[in-house]
């Protein structure tokens, strides 16, 4: 199958475009074709969030991770992705708090008779074996436990909380313990000389991080399937979350970590620059690893998204 990637920079690093070179190389893998130009002449178009403005295949299916729903945003922002979900051929979402969301505000798919999938971001289940960098080796030897927390940082992630959460930790059941801090632009600084700031890491750099790590804090809100949190999970890294958003979606609504309370959020518009506070004492015992349910996570395997992408493509009549 020629299938046309729209909207995609396969060498930018957020989280869409990251995905998207993850499930091109996968379908190249499986003898597809992918076209990133000449849009008209391929089986199907995967449009992510909005079209660019280049031709189109007749098949037209939009991938979509969430809306615009600050107040100041909302009619501006959202107006090529909507005039796109009302006529593409199928709707892929990154979690059902994403289709709960934009079907909320934009209506039922249902109505519109034409197929919807549920497809989170995922990746290569390859685990790290061994550690190759020194200094990384180093402070695993040093800590009894190690937390980790990345993104391309701004309010909505709530860097301050992973912080007052791993404060929390150390004061509480972890003396020995420390925290990294992986990404661009981290918003919220510390002098706790156990927090290292990292910045922003090659695959081979943040792999390594995950699987030495015991912890993953994301307690971003309203996120909607981080890639950061497929790839913690990919090296068997447990995660710590609120439950407004997707990620607890990634890890069985808990199963495979912990789910904290916070306030109730019907899809209301809101500033997510200025997220809710979410209370990090409600943590009062993290469990061991061997009383978690790995198994209970959605599959985050590039290898079933791939296959399942090619599915609803043939559904929509793509040949």
């Amino acid at each position: 199958m020629r299938v046309h990637f729209d909207n995609v920079n396969m060498t930018a690093r957020s989280g869409p475009n990251t995905f998207a070179t993850r499930l091109a190389q996968r379908l190249l893998i499986g003898n597809h074709h992918v076209v990133l130009e000449g849009g008209d002449k391929a089986d199907v178009s995967l449009v992510f969030i909005e079209p660019s403005g280049q031709p189109l295949a007749k098949k037209v299916v939009q991938r979509l991770d969430g809306i615009w729903f600050k107040p100041t945003e909302y009619h501006t922002k959202n107006v090529g992705i909507k005039a796109l979900y009302d006529k593409a051929d199928a709707v892929v979402f990154q979690s059902f708090f994403d289709k709960d969301m934009v079907e909320h505000w934009w209506g039922s798919n249902a109505e519109r008779q034409r197929p919807t999938e549920v497809i989170g971001n995922a990746i290569d289940l390859t685990r790290v074996d061994k550690v190759t960098i020194p200094e990384l080796a180093k402070i695993r030897a040093s800590y009894d436990k190690v937390f980790v927390c990345s993104s391309n940082w701004h309010p909505q992630k709530r860097l301050k909380a992973n912080i007052r959460l791993f404060d929390h930790l150390r004061k509480t059941q972890f003396p020995n313990s420390c925290l990294f801090v992986m990404g661009a632009n981290p918003d919220a600084m510390t002098t706790d000389p156990h927090v290292f700031y990292t910045g922003s890491q090659p695959p081979e750099v943040y792999l390594q991080v995950f699987s030495v790590a015991d912890w993953m804090i994301h307690l971003a809100w309203a996120d909607h399937c981080p890639n950061v949190v497929v790839e913690a999970l990919s090296q068997g890294t447990p995660v710590i979350c609120g439950e407004v958003g997707g990620t607890k979606e990634l890890i069985g609504h808990g199963a495979y970590g912990m789910v904290l309370k916070e306030a109730k959020y019907n899809f209301e518009l809101a500033d997510y620059d200025n997220p809710p506070d979410i209370d990090v004492t409600q943590v009062t015992f993290l469990p061991t690893r061997h009383d978690l349910q790995y198994d209970a996570i959605p599959t985050i395997n590039i290898r079933d998204a791939a296959e399942d992408y090619i599915e609803l493509f043939k559904r929509v009549g793509a040949r």
